[in-house]
């Protein structure tokens, strides 16, 4: 950049003492946010406190000091969050400092209408180019709006701001006084690798984005693991509030394109970034990268119009209707509603859209390990995300889908994500609160779901299957399934002509103890809209060196290879768990079943008592090399 703009700024130059000395008592002053906080400005502030009263300051995410919080400053500064971060979570939650819980797309609104009025405006902005302009780089979310309404605004000009495309630029005379000023951005650092319940978390996250989605991922660890598992996938987009380091490497790798977006098509759209120095010196004069202000990036509206948008949110605690807490523990204050809201219901009404709560199923507290899905929530806890608008949860336990189910399904299906260790006390809850059957039973939390056993197949006619170990929450698509079965599958399947399949019967087969029986479902379909098209079992005998199976497949899947995929995973599931032979009851006109057994590569051997035949199946004998 040339020195063209120095021109047009006169007497603007000044020090950051002389600057902040503008600033008046009674004034509210507003900080620019996270990795684009003006730390030169709030240090000079700080230090002319003594020269304040009343002074309330505003702003969303702080990541560095916040000296204006500390108890010293008490009558000098009082902070006003839109986010509570960890630099003034103490001093909201004594009092000292106050929380305005808000939409983060609606804050803009509140500057530009003075129902919050800007006095002065303290912003963190890159070096002007030849006819004045500067970027706001990292930090455009509610900044935009605070310096375009502000009656003072103060810049920290920093060579190390990245100059950002988009909607995010001031011009020079716009700015009352200028502090040249460089130093480093604040970072928000990158954990180097994810611990397994992360990865499984991610695992399941990413079966839910299909090529050429759009995403909100946010920024901390579960979206950095998502960010890492998505390597495989083509032409994704980026819709977001904010971003970090994750989609840099995504960007660079080629993944995302953004071929598919619906709006702002090939563009990398976000309000504000927090990472490390690589990604600020990515987004550097980088057109494909667009800031906008949080009142278009988090706008439901603009949201929506995306096809295929994926957000995902994380969550403190859920509770067994489905109602989601996201800014609290219990009373204590603890983050804010930020974009969670906005982006939860844009993606709702997204065609196509997942609106998505990621969460590890515990938490570490004072008072030990405690489920972050809940019977009740705490006393004084906020709802952010109602349970009319929830729609995914997902735990490292698996996936969740709640919206259009009862509370009776939506109980299961959380219980079933649970941590094994909390789901019989959470089933006696809902017992409790008749939201389930008072006879309902639950898997023995000794015997965990086994999540290392869900795959996704290709059939023959080229229709992927997700295949998984039975939940008990699989209940009601299991009873569907049952009776969607012609009278001739019922008949080849129990041997009778059943039918009916209640719930006494049906939660017996879908609840198991995984390790003396195994059930396997196969999935056809997006996860919320997805249908049982098969099931196969096994059930060991005492020495659990021999297992009877069964299966069953949908009229419309059959002679498709599902029947093969299912019989193969349940021998690989038994041999590990040292099964050696095997056992079937199939009727003599069972045909399609007998050709499956005869092709397994094991060693078979049939009798026939009347209309039915005893399948024996062994493993074949392992070769040994003399």
């Amino acid at each position: 950049m040339g020195d063209k703009w120095r021109d047009a700024c006169g007497n603007k130059l000044v020090s950051s003492a002389e600057a902040v000395r503008k600033i008046r008592p009674g004034d509210r002053v507003f900080v620019g946010s996270a990795c684009g906080e003006p730390q030169e400005l709030v240090r000079a502030m700080a230090a002319y406190g003594d020269h304040l009263a009343d002074t309330e300051i505003i702003h969303v995410l702080t990541l560095g000091v916040a000296p204006y919080a500390q108890a010293k400053y008490a009558g000098n500064f009082r902070a006003n969050a839109f986010f509570i971060g960890s630099s003034v979570r103490d001093a909201v939650n004594e009092a000292r400092a106050d929380y305005t819980p808000i939409f983060l797309s609606q804050v803009p609104a509140l500057f530009r209408t003075h129902r919050v009025g800007i006095d002065v405006a303290l912003v963190c902005v890159s070096l002007p180019d030849d006819f004045g302009n500067c970027s706001l780089g990292v930090s455009v979310d509610i900044t935009k709006a605070a310096v375009e309404s502000a009656r003072l605004v103060i810049a920290q000009i920093n060579r190390h701001m990245p100059r950002a495309h988009g909607d995010c630029f001031l011009n020079v005379r716009q700015i009352h006084y200028l502090v040249e000023h460089d130093e480093p951005l604040l970072e928000w650092p990158v954990v180097a690798g994810a611990d397994e319940v992360t990865r499984r978390i991610a695992t399941h996250l990413a079966r839910l984005i299909p090529d050429g989605a759009t995403l909100q991922l946010g920024i901390g660890r579960i979206p950095d693991a998502v960010a890492a598992m998505l390597t495989d996938k083509n032409d994704l987009g980026i819709h977001t509030e904010m971003f970090s380091d994750g989609v840099l490497k995504l960007a660079r790798q080629g993944v995302v394109t953004g071929k598919y977006k619906t709006i702002n098509r090939g563009k990398i759209v976000g309000s504000f970034a927090a990472g490390t120095r690589e990604l600020f010196e990515y987004m550097h004069d980088n057109p494909q990268i667009e800031m906008h202000a949080s009142d278009y990036t988090n706008n439901p509206v603009v949201i929506c119009s995306h096809e295929n948008m994926i957000a995902i949110n994380a969550a403190l605690e859920v509770d067994l209707t489905g109602q989601v807490v996201a800014d609290s523990l219990g009373q204590l204050l603890y983050s804010g509603i930020g974009g969670h809201a906005d982006f939860i219901r844009g993606a709702a009404l997204a065609r196509n859209g997942k609106p998505i709560i990621a969460m590890p199923s515990t938490a570490d507290t004072p008072d030990g390990v405690k489920s972050r899905i809940v019977a009740t929530l705490q006393e004084g806890a906020g709802v952010i995300t109602t349970r009319g608008d929830t729609h995914y949860i997902v735990t490292e336990y698996g996936v969740a889908y709640l919206h259009g189910k009862t509370l009776r399904e939506r109980a299961m299906s959380l219980i079933s994500i649970a941590h094994p260790d909390f789901r019989a006390d959470l089933l006696h809850a809902a017992k409790r609160r008749r939201i389930v059957y008072p006879n309902q039973i639950m898997p023995p939390a000794q015997a965990p779901y086994p999540a290392e056993y869900e795959e996704t197949v290709t059939l023959r006619s080229g229709e992927k299957i997700f295949l998984r170990p039975i939940r008990p929450d699989d209940e009601p698509m299991m009873q569907e399934m049952f009776y969607n079965f012609s009278e001739q599958t019922k008949y080849l399947r129990y041997h009778a002509a059943l039918k009916s399949m209640p719930h006494s019967k049906m939660q017996v087969f879908c609840t198991i103890d995984y390790d003396t029986e195994m059930a396997l479902v196969g999935l056809y379909g997006q996860p919320g809209a997805e249908d049982v098209v098969g099931v196969a079992r096994y059930m060991t005998d005492a020495e659990r060196e021999t297992a009877e199976v069964a299966f069953a497949v949908q009229d419309n899947w059959q002679r498709k290879g599902l029947g093969t995929c299912f019989f193969e995973r349940l021998v690989k599931i038994a041999r590990e768990r040292g099964v050696r032979t095997f056992h079937a009851y199939v009727l003599v006109e069972n045909s399609g079943m007998l050709k499956i057994f005869h092709r397994s590569g094991l060693v078979v051997e049939t009798q026939t008592e009347g209309d039915v035949v005893r399948v024996t199946m062994r493993l074949p004998e392992e070769k040994t090399t003399g």
